[in-house]
């Protein structure tokens, strides 16, 4: 399957290829048609339209697609395949993707049922239909093609494959869908069948060559279980797994573990709690050539999943705890256990014994550790406590033990384990161990006590303390010194111990950052992210920029010094660290939102199309879809046909069509729309753009975001790190469809004809129609999405997509009031609606008078701001709308009764006016906010006001920390300067 880029075929004279490849197409088109001629070949024809079809003349710019649409019409079969191959590249860009379907398939099926002995034009053919993905066509390619060489094998499981991609995939309607899937099934099946044959025909006999239309690899083994989960029906499923050749015991023991996993994968989402319990401990019972327990199966995830299936099923099956407890012990005394195996067994006893095992009495009993449970936690922390690992190994199971339990360990057991260690690293990690085990107590609801009252208190269970409801626990302030007096004694260690630097003093980092984070937010399981102070912010910012610069690019400080960025308002210094950390091509969907959403309305200077630095930003993140989803399928398609990797032909086209219908890259259209259009530079055409204009109201845009690297150290029952810190929630399908939506409303509103174009009032019409629809269909577009949860918005985006909707609405409403009638009750609603939209942000975003604190909130509100902004510019380029609408009224029709009603003008006028009032005030907000951070006594009152009471965090991070902090503020104040308030 090899793609050839379009070129002349072979035995074309020397003339007419040199003036093909020089682009000298006159020269071709007079060459080709006396070739033509003089041959009788369609080919030469072929080059003839196509070279037609690069000339600049507009009409011979669709010859290609013209000549492409008549050999469908009237079922020319174009016999050679570099025919196809130079209409298809003649074509490229003047046609849809959609359309291959209707045109160059057909054709390639065509080609290939002409000549079906040709295996290089039919594999060529059948590339081509792969890569724009028209599965109807490559199936009938894939049949011929299976049916032409019998003997080739590998033909016969593309096509099962594609016949299984079309039994699934919307190209296939409805009535078709099961006739395909049950045509891939009884086709892998009988595969399966032969194999089966030749297994049994074996015997004592010597083996002999299999029969090449049977499964014989791994890869096809695992293409037939998903084809029989797919396509077939329980018991056929049932009786592949306990096939002699195929069932996933049979291919452990052959050394073949992936079908395994995925078998017991699938007992688990289906709940078959038996069969997952007897799978598991089949495997892990098997034994190597030495009679020791094989160490294949004896992953964390299966033990997990084997411990899982066996709690399911302790009351059904009263002697399931010593089963697995034997065959644990079975692993423990395998002589020469390596140390992560070792680890992963001992982990397995660990939640076994939190799992299976009954605890009738109390887990600490006077001040001692009883249960079975609590010793072999305090076993596995003795063993593996110097494990980074441990503290991620551990943290469900302790969370799960109660508040006396909870305390003994993270205050007495652990830290007394320190003491009594003489290797001063390991001492460091298991201090730093118990440091960690204190803060996640801290972070458990249980571990606080509600003191009744008049106002409710809250009491802690380590320190006795009582504390309003509404204050932090008193813990994460003695975690967070006793963190900093590590940190600082261990900084004499650092350049003995590499590893004290590399690893530790990161993880004390972190950790005193979360302290001063949770500190910064109201004690709640809410998922909320408004903080009630952001000092502990502050200082957990300058924390971890002093950590980074010993230790740079460490990710997990890069990622969350990027959110505490953004929240703060320092985005220009979170743009620096974002590039450190490299995040591109196929990781750029589930990572970029971290960085880039939102963006625009905290910092537009910052994806500036002006700026360089900005220009390559949004184009790292625009380019990768662009590249992307070029062609509907990669190259790396073909590739896993070639190699029959099955797995990758069934996984490839389900990651392009998430990463299509990606809220990702929905989210880099509205970025960089919305920069441009702040700044006054609009560049991105909304409406021609693909990432719009491919998606309708119907399309589910999907939203994965991988947090998996920031640090997971609280309890389940509160809510992440990277929820607080984030400007909102994060990207979903209703926020993605309304930001569309409104980038092409402010697109629409804002279009202006071409200078060259001057038309009268009356020719203005057109136009206006075009208006007015698109006005419509955005409405009733805007109706489909406005209402929904909360927690898709930020309190500013859920009032601004409201006026928004309302504009859409108002503006054909508006207009279509005849001048005669009385004005209805709505238009007042609309704009009584308008202006409490207007008045509802203005409330929010307004500076607060008071000093360096207010200056600093009013610098983290960035984003209310910018939404402000937007929300008076659209009202009042909306209202200028109508205005001028009735200007052209007043022009077209002297009489005067055409006007909309006065008072329809009045009210808008009065909007018109409260709009420009709002940016005004945007804009004058803006300058203070610059006069102020620019003022000499800036620094000196935020580093007052930051690190008040908190000396000791001055003494460690400088005073060039805030000094850091005010340059970036200046910068993005100064790149706010840039945006356009008029």
């Amino acid at each position: 399957m090899n793609r050839q880029r379009p070129n002349l075929k072979n035995g074309v004279d020397f003339q007419l290829q040199s003036a093909f490849n020089d682009g000298n197409w006159a020269v071709v088109i007079r060459l080709a048609e006396k070739r033509a001629k003089a041959f009788n070949d369609q080919y030469y024809q072929i080059v003839k339209i196509c070279a037609e079809s690069q000339l600049d003349d507009p009409t011979a710019k669709f010859s290609a697609v013209a000549a492409i649409s008549q050999f469908v019409k009237d079922g020319t079969v174009v016999k050679d395949v570099d025919g196809i191959d130079l209409l298809e590249w003649a074509s490229l860009g003047l046609t849809s993707e959609d359309d291959f379907a209707e045109t160059l398939g057909p054709l390639r099926v065509r080609t290939v049922k002409a000549a079906p002995k040709d295996k290089l034009s039919a594999t060529r053919c059948m590339e081509s239909c792969l890569l724009h993905w028209d599965l109807v066509s490559a199936q009938q390619i894939a049949a011929i093609v299976d049916r032409s060489f019998p003997s080739e094998r590998s033909f016969m499981f593309w096509n099962i494959v594609i016949t299984h991609h079309l039994a699934i995939s919307s190209q296939s309607p409805p009535e078709k869908k099961k006739l395909y899937g049950m045509l891939a099934l009884k086709q892998i099946q009988r595969a399966a069948q032969l194999a089966e044959q030749d297994e049994a025909a074996k015997g004592d006999q010597p083996a002999t060559k299999p029969q090449p239309r049977s499964i014989q690899t791994e890869e096809e083994i695992l293409l037939l279980y998903e084809i029989v989960e797919k396509h077939g029906s329980p018991a056929d499923f049932e009786k592949v797994v306990a096939s002699p050749v195929f069932g996933p015991l049979v291919q452990f023991r052959q050394g073949r573990k992936e079908l395994f996993l995925r078998i017991v994968s699938k007992y688990q989402r289906d709940k078959d709690w038996e069969a997952m319990y007897q799978l598991c401990k089949d495997c892990l019972s098997t034994t190597d050539e030495n009679g020791q327990p094989n160490l294949m199966a004896s992953d964390w995830s299966v033990w997990r999943q084997f411990i899982d299936a066996a709690a399911q099923l302790r009351n059904a099956k009263p002697g399931i705890e010593t089963s697995v407890q034997e065959l644990l012990l079975k692993f423990i005394k395998r002589p020469n256990l390596q140390p992560i195996f070792k680890r992963i067994i001992l982990l397995a006893r660990l939640t076994a014994a939190f799992s299976l095992t009954t605890t009738d009495g109390d887990d600490i009993t006077d001040g001692q550790p009883t249960s079975a449970r609590i010793h072999e936690l305090i076993h596995y922390i003795k063993d593996q406590g110097t494990n980074p690992a441990c503290f991620d190994d551990i943290k469900a199971l302790f969370e799960t033990l109660p508040p006396s339990a909870m305390k003994h360990i993270a205050y007495e057991h652990v830290p007394n384990l320190a003491k009594g260690n003489e290797d001063e690293v390991d001492t460091a990690r298991i201090q730093t161990l118990a440091l960690k085990l204190q803060y996640f107590a801290a972070t458990c609801s249980s571990m606080y006590s509600t003191v009744s009252g008049e106002k409710p208190l809250r009491k802690c269970v380590v320190t006795g303390e009582e504390v309003d409801s509404n204050s932090p626990g008193p813990v994460f302030g003695a975690v967070a010194q006793a963190a900093l007096d590590l940190h600082k004694n261990l900084a004499e260690k650092a350049s003995k111990y590499p590893v004290i630097e590399a690893e530790i003093k990161p993880d004390l980092t972190v950790l005193i950052a979360l302290c001063n984070i949770h500190s910064a937010f109201p004690p709640s399981t809410a998922k909320t992210n408004n903080p009630v102070s952001i000092s502990p912010l502050l200082r957990a910012t300058c924390l971890l920029e002093h950590q980074l610069d010993l230790t740079p690019k460490h990710s997990v400080i890069s990622l969350l010094l990027t959110q505490l960025h953004l929240r703060l308002g320092t985005a220009p210094r979170a743009r620096e660290i974002w590039e450190t950390l490299g995040v591109k091509r196929t990781i750029m969907d589930s990572l970029a939102p971290i960085f880039y959403d939102r963006l625009s309305t905290i910092s537009p200077s910052l994806i500036s199309p002006n700026d360089n630095w900005g220009w390559d930003l949004m184009e790292l993140l625009h380019s990768h879809y662009h590249v992307s989803l070029k062609l509907r399928m990669p190259r790396r398609l073909i590739d896993a046909f070639e190699s029959c990797n099955y797995g990758s032909v069934i996984d490839i086209p389900k990651y392009m069509e998430a990463l299509r219908w990606s809220s990702t890259r929905a989210m880099s259209l509205v970025e960089e729309a919305r920069t441009e259009r702040m700044l006054g530079t609009p560049l991105a055409e909304v409406l021609q753009d693909d990432r719009f204009t491919e998606v309708t109201d119907e399309t589910e845009l999907n939203s994965v975001l991988d947090y998996g690297s920031f640090s997971s150290w609280d309890s389940s029952s509160q809510p992440a790190v990277y929820e607080q810190l984030r400007i909102g929630p994060p990207p979903t399908n209703r926020r993605a469809h309304l930001s569309l939506l409104s980038e092409a409303f402010h697109e629409t509103l804002t279009y202006k004809p071409p200078a060259i174009y001057k038309a009268s009032a009356a020719a203005a019409i057109p136009d206006q129609t075009f208006f007015l629809e698109m006005m419509s269909q955005l409405s009733n577009s805007f109706s489909k999405f406005i209402n929904g949860p909360e927690s898709d918005l930020t309190q500013s985006e859920a009032t601004y997509f409201e006026v928004i909707s309302l504009l859409t609405t108002l503006i054909p409403f508006a207009i279509g009031i005849g001048r005669s009638s009385p004005v209805p009750e709505v238009f007042t609603q609309i704009m009584e609606g308008l202006k409490a939209g207007i008045e509802s942000l203005r409330a929010k975003v307004t500076p607060d008078k008071a000093e360096v604190a207010g200056q600093l909130a009013t610098l983290s509100s960035m984003h209310g701001i910018g939404v402000f902004r937007d929300v008076a510019g659209a009202t009042k380029q909306a209202t200028q709308w109508i205005l001028s609408y009735n200007e052209r009224q007043k022009e077209r029709d002297r009489s005067g009764n055409s006007n909309l009603p006065k008072d329809v003008v009045t009210q808008t006028k009065a909007l018109q006016a409260m709009a420009e009032a709002a940016l005004k005030d945007g804009k004058d907000w803006i300058s203070k906010l610059k006069a102020q951070v620019n003022g000499r006594d800036f620094e000196p009152a935020a580093r007052r006001w930051i690190f008040e009471d908190n000396e000791a965090v001055l003494e460690v991070v400088g005073t060039e920390a805030v000094g850091r902090l005010v340059h970036s503020w200046e910068a993005n104040v100064k790149g706010w300067m840039e945006v356009k308030w008029a």
